[in-house]
């Protein structure tokens, strides 16, 4: 009898820890003020909190839109890292091309 409702027990706390939904891109471009343009596409995002709060974004982009993604973004001609002032907080942006592949992080410090 102990047996069984140990297990019911362990089975009951494996249903209460799901785990945290993936966060959306879109909330990724809001927080570090990101315009996307129509032509890429995200293929993963990572979010991390703790004291300070950290989105990680990697999409596929043509090589020729990086510019307009930068522009668009508030980034100052041929910067590839900045800080801004968003929604009252300081956040750093920083992208990072490979190709078509677009790597952007943006965190608070």
């Amino acid at each position: 009898m102990k047996l069984l409702l140990a297990a019911l027990a362990l089975l009951l706390l494996a249903g209460c820890a799901t785990p945290p939904e993936a966060p959306k891109p879109e909330e990724a471009f809001k927080f570090g003020g990101i315009s996307m343009p129509a032509s890429g596409e995200v293929l993963d995002t990572k979010y991390e909190r703790g004291i300070d709060v950290m989105y990680r974004v990697v999409l596929t982009l043509p090589a020729e839109d990086v510019p307009k993604l930068l522009a668009a973004s508030g980034f100052a001609p041929g910067a590839m890292k900045d800080d801004q002032l968003i929604d009252g907080r300081r956040v750093y942006r920083e992208v990072t091309v490979d190709g078509a592949t677009v790597h952007l992080s943006l965190f608070t410090t």
